[in-house]
């Protein structure tokens, strides 16, 4: 298979507000999307902290995400928590003719 394969279309990049985050859920993925400095970044919306759906609504500090609920920070490049020791799960993407793709693992189970 090749890699183009595994990236699924998600929107139009002119779609994403910079400095603000939005919610897809797609393919039993919970999706947190941002775009800082024309770079988009796509992220888990679950906090690990508390499995709340809330990442895309936290607030955005240069490339950190906060989330709302209980204040855990989270890098957008790389997931890691600048706080605690648990990190946020990250997703490849590509951007083809202003289309934004995320390459998304398949999910086995969903609890």
């Amino acid at each position: 298979m090749k890699i183009e394969e595994s990236f699924i279309k998600l929107c139009n990049v002119n779609d994403i507000p910079e400095g603000k985050g939005i919610r897809i859920e797609i393919n039993d993925h919970d999706l947190a999307i941002f775009k800082v400095n024309d770079k988009v970044f796509v992220i888990s919306n679950i906090c690990p902290h508390n499995h709340t759906a809330q990442i895309f609504n936290g607030h955005l500090s240069g490339y950190s995400i906060t989330c709302p609920v209980h204040g855990w920070k989270f890098d957008l490049k790389t997931g890691k928590t600048l706080n605690n020791h648990s990190n946020i799960k990250t997703y490849k993407t590509k951007i083809v003719n202003n289309i934004l793709y995320v390459n998304l693992p398949n999910k086995f189970f969903n609890w």
